[in-house]
């Protein structure tokens, strides 16, 4: 069996990519979306421990130099793949977050269609079913994933929902707490059966219907007021 470290300096692994000239330019950033998409392509096909880093570099090109300088490793590709997913997911907050003048109602309704929009894409369900089947033999992956994943969506919502509560727009207690529930109500039952029955995605109207049904459930439980006093 091929060992994925062989040849691998020893200063690469411990330091993890860097970035200059050769890894951020714009021929840096295209081999890196290449090796990318390449690994994605194979983890799904084969399996994250089947998958070598001599198959990625066929089927990307490039050399394994360029694939430790971007990435350190095979676990580090795989990190990289769920950092692009979070932040296709988490970019739906933003301009809620930038702009105090979007709603409760607004800026959560806009960022979960874009979150389970999000998830219910093939390859970000792709990447969740390989942490299913392969979580065990990975741990370190998988608890990454939940760090950069759930964790961080919690994170990242309870701040936007304490500052919803600090200006008078909901009253919670608990943002991180709030945080969870809310994404347990808009992700919970899609992501299942999406994982379960990948053919029987919601149409999107059907989508719209049941994450504003759900923002609504939500914000009656946090009080929303629908204008500030004063």
């Amino acid at each position: 069996m091929e060992r994925e470290g062989a040849g691998h300096p020893p200063t690469a692994a411990t330091a993890g990519p860097t970035c200059g000239p050769a890894t951020c330019g714009p021929r840096g950033l295209a081999r890196r979306q290449a090796i990318l998409t390449a690994a994605r392509r194979l983890f799904v096909e084969k399996g994250f421990e089947k998958t070598t880093l001599s198959d990625i570099i066929a089927v990307a090109g490039g050399s394994r130099a360029t694939l430790y300088e971007h990435f350190g490793d095979k676990e580090g590709l795989f990190r990289a793949i769920m950092e692009e997913d979070n932040a296709m997911i988490f970019s739906g907050l933003a301009p809620a977050q930038a702009d105090e003048r979007v709603t409760p109602e607004a800026g959560l309704t806009a960022f979960a269609l874009h979150l389970v929009k999000a998830l219910l894409n093939e390859e970000t369900t792709a990447t969740v079913r390989i942490l299913i089947a392969e979580g065990d033999r990975v741990p370190d992956i998988t608890e990454a994933f939940f760090r950069i994943g759930p964790e961080n969506a919690i994170g990242r919502l309870a701040d936007y929902l304490q500052r919803l509560s600090d200006s008078g727009d909901l009253s919670i207690d608990d943002p991180a707490a709030a945080a969870q529930a809310f994404l347990g109500m808009v992700t919970g039952n899609l992501l299942i059966r999406r994982l379960i029955l990948p053919q029987s995605a919601p149409a999107i109207p059907d989508l719209d219907r049941y994450v504003r049904q759900a923002v609504r459930l939500f914000l009656t439980g946090a009080c929303a007021r629908v204008t500030k006093a004063g």
